[in-house]
C-alpha cells in the first residue's frame, strides 16, 4: 500500500474503534429508582431511616460531598433469555452497589482524569439471564468524583467556588444487556492499534496488521452479528508470538489510594471499599489474576468499617491472589518525618500484616512520595525490608534517572535492591500504548529480563477494570510486546536476586527534581507534627523510670496512630484540600492533650507534690545549656537548686527566666524563695553580646555584623548583612502547593521594612531585641535572644501572613567557605555540594534538612538551626531558610494567618563533629521536660549512655514482650564507642532488629555495658530482666 492509502486506513481504524463503543449495550430498560440524600454518609444498615423521593435519568440529586443513598429495582424481560445482564449506573459521581443482603458487590465512578477509558459504570449482575428475574440493588453514592469535587486553580478570596463545586445528576439508572463479543472485538482493536502505533512504520509487522484490521473492518460491515467473523480475522494477528529476544512483564493490579488528598480520610473509607470489592470481584473470576495493595491503615478501615469485605480480602491473601505491599503504616512522606517516625511507620505495618495475616511483607511499597532520605537503606534492612519500588524518581524536571534495577546505599552503606517501574507510572493501562515503551526505555534491558507492572487507575482508588486483564491475556505472547504475565510484586524482586553483582549502586538520597515546595507548604501542620514526635520521645523516656506494668502502651499505640496516619504524603506535606487540613489540626490538638495527660499522670508516679518547688527532666543525650521560661506563679520569687545555690534569674514583663544546666538523661529540683527579683534593666543598644560573641544588627533588624570573640574573626561574610527577610514571587508552573520554581530567584519583591524597634531586656541571664516589620501585606514581630552562655542567637519570630503567591525566606551570608555543606536528615546527616557546577546539583535548588544545617571548613563553621522548618537551599556560603509559602490551590487558605516559630543562627569553631551543633539543634527542638508543683529525689534516668558521637534516641516498652527496647545511634559518621549504663535489675542485654523481632548478640551485664557502633549505625537492644 502507498503511504497515504495507509493513513487513510489508520484514520478508519479509529474511528471504526471509537465507534464500537456505542454498541456495548444492546437494549436496555429504566430502573425504578428513588433515593435519599444527606450531608453525612449513612451506613447500609441506617439507610432505611431517610425519606426516600422517586428521581429519573438527568434529575440533580445532590451538591458537592453530599452522600445519597439509592434503590433501584427492575424486572428482566423475558425477551431477554441467555443474554448477559448487566446495570448500567452513573450517578455522576463515586458509588458502591450492595445486593438486598447488605454485601458490597462493586464500586462505581463516571471518569478518571488520568484514563480516558476507565468510567467504571458497569455492574455485572447475570452471565447467562433466565428471563423475568427480579433484580433489586442499594447504591451508596457521593457527590464527587474520583478526584474530589470540581476546584477553581486559582480561586478568588469572594469566589462562591472558592472550596469546589459539583453538581451530582443521576445520569443512567439502567438494566441492560451487554454484548460481550463486540466488547471483545474493542479489546482486540486496542491491542492492533497500539502496535500500529509503536511498531516501526517500515516494519512487515505492522503492514500486516494494518491490512488485517482493514479487513476485519469489511467483514464487520456495521452489522454486529457479524462480530465474530470478524474477531476471527484479527486472531491471526493475536497468535503470532513474541520473539526470543521479548521481555517479561510482571504485571501487579494496582489500585494507589491516597489516605487523604482531593476528599477526606472518612471518604477514604469508602474509596477502599469501593476500591476493594470491585477486586474481589475480579479476583473471583480470574483465578490467574493477582491484586495487591499497601497501607495497613486502610486494612485497618475495612476491618472496622466493612468487616464483610475485611474477611473476603483475608480469603484472597490465602489463596495468593491478593498481595499485601508495603511496609509503612500509611505511604508517608520521607522527607519531613524523623528517624523514629520512619520506623515506627514500619514496626506498626508490618506488625499489623503480621499479626492479621500471618505475613511478613519485605518490600517497602512508596510509588508516589516525593523523595527518599539516605537513612531508609539501613531503616528498612533493619526492619527485614529488602527491596523498595517507587517511580517518582521519573518525574525530574531535569535529569533522567540511570537505572529502573539498581542496589540503593544509604549513609551507612547499607543497600537496597530498588526498582522503578519503566512505565514511569502506577496506573498503567497493561496495553501496548505502555508496554512498548517501557520495554524500550527499560536500562537495564541488556542483561535483565523483566521488570514490573503497576496497572490500574489509582491516586483516586479504583484499580484495575476487567478489560485491562483481558489485555494482559492478549499480551502474554504477542509478536512485538513484552510478554505479560499476572504474578506478586514479591516474586518479581526474589526473581531479582540473581541479578544482585551485576546491578549498578546509587549512593545517597533518592532526590525528586520536583514538588519542593511541599518542605514548605501548610507549616503549621508540619510544626505540629515535630512537636508530637519529641512529646511521644519525652514520654516513652520518662515512663521507662516505672515499671513496665505501668507503662501506657495501648494509649500511646492510639496516639502514635494519629500522628502516623497524618505523615501521609499528601498530608504533612500540605497538598491537600481545606477540609483534610480540618481533620488533621483536630487530631494533632487532640493527641497534644493526650500526651499532656500522660505527662501528668507520669509525674503523679514519680514525683513528690511539693507546691514551693519544680521538676526539670532532661531526655536528651546532651547537657542542657541554656534558658527556661518558667511557669508565671514563679514570676515574684527567687529560685534556688537542690543545694541551696541560687539559680541565674532574670524578671522579664511577667515571668522569670532562669540559666539550667543539666546532665544528660537527668533530672533537676528547683526550690522557689522568697526573694524580691528586681526586673531586667532595658537593652540600650542594638548590640547583643556576651563573651564569647558579639552581634550587632541595623534598626531594620538585619545583622550587620557577627563577631566570634574567642576565634577572632567575622561571623558574617565581609560587607554582607545577615537575618535578611525577602519576598519572593512563587507561582508554581503545574503543582501549586507542591512545586517550587527556580525562577524564584530572579523574582524578589521586596525585603522587610521596619515598623518598630523594641529594645528588650539586658540581664545576667539573656539579652534581647524586638523588631516590628512589615513586608507585603504581612507584619513580622520578631525577638532576638543571646544567652549570657551560649554563642548561639535565636530568632523567635511571629508572622501574620496574609499573601498569596508569595514566599518567605531569610538568608545569612556567612565568611566560610566550603564545596560541601552538612544536612541533618532522620538519624544522620547528608552532605551537599554548595555550588551548581552539574545540572544535578543545580536542580538541588531546594533541598530537605530536619533540625540544622551546617556550612563549615576545617576551621570554623556556622549553622542554621529551626524549630519546625524543613526547605533549605545553601549556595556558596550563604544559608537560606524557606519560612513560609502561600498557595491556592489545592487548598486557598493554605498556611494564611498567624505563625510561630524559632530559628536560630550558631558559629562554632571545628568542623560539624567537633561542634555543638547537633547538641543546641535537640535542646531547641526539645528543651526541658517542667513539672510545676512537684519535686523529686531522682537524679537520673535508669538508662544513660555515655560516649562521643553515641545518641540514646529511643526508650519504649517492647511491641510483644514485657521488657524495654533501648535505640542507639551513631550520629557523627565515626566509629564510635560507649558505655551504656543501667540503674535497673537486668541480666542480659539482646541485640534485635528495628521489629524487635530478631534476637541477635546477647551480651550478660551488671550496671554497664561497653558498645560500639559503625558510622551512623541504628542498635536497637531488648532489656532482658
Amino acid at each position: 500500500m502507498i503511504k497515504t492509502d495507509t493513513e487513510l486506513i489508520i484514520t478508519r481504524i479509529e474511528r471504526f474503534y471509537n465507534r464500537l463503543k456505542k454498541y456495548f449495550i444492546s437494549d436496555y430498560i429504566l430502573f425504578d429508582t428513588t433515593f435519599s440524600c444527606s450531608k453525612e454518609p449513612v451506613t447500609f444498615n441506617n439507610r432505611l431511616k431517610g425519606k426516600f423521593n422517586s428521581i429519573k435519568e438527568g434529575e440533580n440529586w445532590g451538591s458537592a460531598w453530599d452522600n445519597a443513598w439509592f434503590h433501584l429495582q427492575a424486572d428482566i424481560p423475558k425477551s431477554w433469555k441467555g443474554e448477559k445482564i448487566v446495570a448500567y449506573l452513573d450517578f455522576s459521581g463515586e458509588g458502591l452497589v450492595f445486593s438486598p443482603e447488605g454485601i458490597a458487590l462493586q464500586g462505581v465512578t463516571n471518569a478518571s482524569i488520568f484514563d480516558p477509558n476507565f468510567a467504571r459504570t458497569l455492574v455485572p449482575l447475570f452471565d447467562r439471564c433466565k428471563g423475568s428475574e427480579k433484580v433489586e440493588l442499594w447504591v451508596e453514592a457521593t457527590a464527587s468524583s474520583l478526584f474530589g469535587v470540581k476546584t477553581d486553580p486559582d480561586p478568588s478570596e469572594d469566589s462562591p467556588t472558592k472550596y469546589g463545586s459539583y453538581d451530582a445528576k443521576l445520569e443512567s439508572a439502567r438494566l441492560a444487556v451487554f454484548n460481550e463479543d463486540i466488547w471483545h472485538l474493542w479489546l482486540d482493536l486496542r491491542v492492533l492499534r497500539g502496535l500500529i502505533k509503536h511498531l516501526p512504520e517500515k516494519s512487515v509487522q505492522r503492514a500486516r496488521i494494518v491490512r488485517s484490521v482493514n479487513n476485519a473492518i469489511n467483514a464487520y460491515g456495521d452489522d454486529p452479528a457479524n462480530v465474530n467473523k470478524s474477531r476471527g480475522i484479527l486472531k491471526q494477528e493475536l497468535r503470532k508470538p513474541a520473539s526470543a529476544s521479548s521481555l517479561s512483564v510482571t504485571a501487579v493490579g494496582h489500585a494507589h489510594i491516597d489516605t487523604a488528598w482531593l476528599w477526606q480520610v472518612h471518604e477514604t473509607i469508602r474509596k477502599c471499599a469501593r476500591t476493594f470489592s470491585t477486586q474481589l470481584a475480579l479476583i473471583e473470576k480470574y483465578p490467574e489474576y493477582v491484586f495487591g495493595a499497601s497501607q495497613p491503615q486502610q486494612y485497618v478501615f475495612m476491618k472496622e468499617h466493612y468487616p464483610e469485605i475485611y474477611a473476603r480480602i483475608k480469603n484472597a491473601v490465602k489463596k495468593g491472589q491478593w498481595e499485601l505491599q508495603g511496609g509503612m503504616w500509611v505511604e508517608a512522606d520521607c522527607n519531613l518525618i524523623s528517624g523514629e517516625s520512619m520506623i515506627r511507620q514500619i514496626l506498626h505495618g508490618k506488625n499489623y500484616f503480621m499479626d492479621e495475616f500471618g505475613v511478613d511483607v519485605d518490600n517497602l511499597w512508596l510509588p508516589d512520595v516525593f523523595g527518599y532520605s539516605a537513612s531508609m537503606p539501613q531503616i528498612l534492612k533493619k526492619s527485614g525490608i529488602n527491596y523498595f519500588l517507587t517511580q517518582k524518581i521519573s518525574w525530574n524536571q531535569t535529569n533522567e534517572f540511570p537505572h529502573h534495577t539498581f542496589l540503593w546505599r544509604g549513609i551507612d552503606g547499607s543497600e537496597i535492591l530498588t526498582h522503578f517501574p519503566p512505565e514511569n507510572n502506577y496506573c498503567s493501562e497493561l496495553d501496548i500504548e505502555f508496554l512498548v515503551p517501557a520495554q524500550e526505555r527499560f536500562k537495564e534491558k541488556d542483561f535483565i529480563d523483566e521488570f514490573l507492572s503497576l496497572y490500574g487507575v489509582g491516586d483516586g482508588g479504583g484499580g484495575p477494570k476487567e478489560g485491562h486483564i483481558q489485555l494482559g491475556k492478549r499480551i502474554a505472547n504477542l509478536e512485538g510486546a513484552p510478554k505479560v504475565k499476572f504474578g506478586t510484586a514479591g516474586q518479581f524482586f526474589k526473581r531479582m536476586k540473581k541479578y544482585e553483582d551485576k546491578l549498578e549502586t546509587w549512593v545517597g538520597e533518592l532526590y525528586l527534581e520536583a514538588h519542593r515546595g511541599t518542605l514548605t507548604t501548610h507549616a503549621d501542620v508540619k510544626k505540629a507534627n515535630r512537636v508530637l514526635e519529641n512529646k511521644l520521645k519525652q514520654i516513652e523516656f520518662l515512663y521507662s523510670c516505672l515499671p513496665v506494668e505501668k507503662y501506657p502502651a495501648a494509649k500511646l499505640d492510639y496516639i502514635w496512630k494519629k500522628v502516623l496516619i497524618n505523615q501521609f504524603h499528601d498530608i504533612i506535606p500540605g497538598s491537600s484540600i481545606a477540609k483534610v487540613y480540618e481533620d488533621t489540626r483536630r487530631e494533632h490538638k487532640e493527641a497534644l492533650a493526650d500526651c499532656e495527660t500522660l505527662f501528668s499522670v507520669a509525674a503523679k508516679e514519680m514525683f513528690d507534690k511539693d507546691n514551693s518547688s519544680l521538676v526539670f527532666a532532661n531526655v536528651l543525650h546532651y547537657p542542657f545549656l541554656g534558658t527556661v521560661v518558667l511557669p508565671q506563679r514563679w514570676k515574684e520569687f527567687g529560685v534556688i537548686d537542690e543545694n541551696g545555690k541560687p539559680v541565674p534569674v532574670q524578671k522579664e514583663d511577667n515571668h522569670l527566666v532562669v540559666s539550667i544546666n543539666i546532665e544528660p538523661y537527668s533530672f533537676l529540683t528547683l526550690y522557689k524563695i522568697a526573694k524580691k527579683v528586681p526586673a531586667a534593666k532595658p537593652n540600650t543598644s542594638l548590640i547583643l553580646e556576651n563573651e564569647f560573641v558579639r552581634y550587632e544588627f541595623g534598626k531594620n533588624g538585619t545583622l550587620i555584623n557577627a563577631w566570634d570573640k574567642i576565634e577572632k574573626r567575622s561571623i558574617l561574610a565581609p560587607g554582607k548583612m545577615g537575618n535578611v527577610f525577602s519576598l519572593y514571587e512563587d507561582r508554581a508552573l503545574n503543582w501549586d502547593a507542591w512545586d517550587v520554581e527556580i525562577f524564584y530567584e530572579n523574582s524578589k519583591l521586596e525585603t522587610a521594612r521596619i515598623d518598630q524597634v523594641n529594645n528588650l531586656f539586658s540581664g545576667t541571664v539573656r539579652q534581647g531585641i524586638q523588631f516590628n516589620l512589615k513586608i507585603g501585606h504581612s507584619t513580622i514581630l520578631q525577638k532576638v535572644y543571646l544567652a549570657h552562655n551560649s554563642r548561639r542567637l535565636d530568632f523567635e519570630t511571629t508572622v501574620e501572613w496574609f499573601e498569596k503567591h508569595k514566599m518567605l525566606r531569610v538568608e545569612f551570608p556567612v565568611n566560610v567557605y566550603s564545596e560541601t555543606a552538612s544536612f541533618d536528615i532522620q538519624y544522620g546527616y547528608l552532605k551537599r555540594n554548595t555550588h551548581r557546577n552539574t545540572s544535578w546539583d543545580k536542580a538541588k535548588f531546594e533541598v530537605a534538612a530536619q533540625r540544622y544545617v551546617d556550612l563549615s571548613d576545617n576551621e570554623y563553621g556556622v549553622a542554621i538551626l529551626n524549630d519546625c522548618k524543613y526547605g533549605h537551599k545553601i549556595l556558596d556560603n550563604v544559608l537560606d531558610l524557606n519560612l513560609l509559602r502561600s498557595t491556592n490551590y489545592p487548598d486557598p487558605d493554605a498556611d494564611q494567618g498567624k505563625h510561630q516559630f524559632t530559628y536560630s543562627l550558631y558559629p562554632h569553631a571545628g568542623d560539624l563533629i567537633r561542634s555543638k551543633v547537633m547538641s543546641e539543634a535537640a535542646q531547641l527542638n526539645q528543651g526541658l521536660l517542667v513539672f510545676d508543683g512537684y519535686k523529686t529525689d531522682r537524679k537520673t534516668f535508669p538508662w544513660r549512655l555515655e560516649g562521643n558521637g553515641l545518641a540514646l534516641e529511643t526508650v519504649k516498652k517492647s511491641e510483644k514482650e514485657n521488657c524495654y527496647i533501648l535505640r542507639v545511634v551513631e550520629t557523627h559518621g565515626c566509629n564510635s564507642a560507649g558505655k551504656l549504663m543501667i540503674n535497673k535489675p537486668v541480666s542480659k542485654l539482646v541485640e534485635t532488629d528495628l521489629m524487635e523481632w530478631e534476637n541477635g548478640n546477647v551480651i550478660l551485664c551488671d550496671n554497664s555495658v561497653e558498645i560500639s557502633l559503625k558510622p551512623f549505625e541504628i542498635k536497637t537492644f531488648k532489656l532482658i530482666s
